[in-house]
């Protein structure tokens, strides 16, 4: 992460961290590790990061359900608060954000394991169901190969790649 204009941003190696992170299963523990080692507005900006990726994976109620069931989160203070927020087709993604950043440091854990599991499981359902053919995302690559890692890494142009660029690398 960076500060930028006072406000922390994630940069491309946290964005890889993030996709490798649910690729496959969802890594509680490591993003729990990350979490820890941050201060407390780079936890509120992973935090806010997941919720915008999993709504941007395509957060539906099946989708919360699976999420709160994973997390151990169903009958709590923060599912009561997430719900407020989230609506079926217009979630208030404000509203969300506003929480994220003015809940207390000890509440804002819970929320953060919340959305670490919307996001896994919600980018977990996309990721199943691309195809190679027809993907356009480059956090879509083959994140758990260090080559690709590199070469995203290495290429300003890391946006303009996507799963058919791994072949190179077979």
């Amino acid at each position: 992460m960076k500060l930028h204009e006072n406000k922390w941003i994630l940069e491309l190696p946290d964005l890889i961290r993030v996709n490798q992170l649910v690729r496959h299963h969802i890594n509680f523990k490591g993003f729990d590790l990350w979490y820890q080692e941050l201060t407390l507005p780079q936890q509120q900006t992973l935090t806010n990061a997941l919720c915008e990726f999993a709504y941007q994976a395509g957060v539906n109620d099946d989708i919360c359900d699976e999420a709160f069931n994973l997390s151990d989160l169903s009958s709590t203070q923060v599912a009561e608060q997430f719900f407020s927020f989230h609506r079926k087709k217009h979630p208030d993604l404000w509203s969300l954000y506003q929480w994220i950043m003015q809940e207390p440091e000890q509440e804002l854990h819970s929320i953060f394991k919340l959305f670490v599991f919307l996001f896994g499981v919600a980018e977990g359902k996309v990721y199943c169901a691309e195809a190679k053919e027809n993907c356009n995302h480059w956090w879509h690559r083959d994140l758990l190969n260090d080559r690709v890692v590199q070469d995203l890494l290495n290429n300003p142009r890391f946006y303009n790649t996507a799963m058919r660029d791994d072949d190179k690398f077979d």
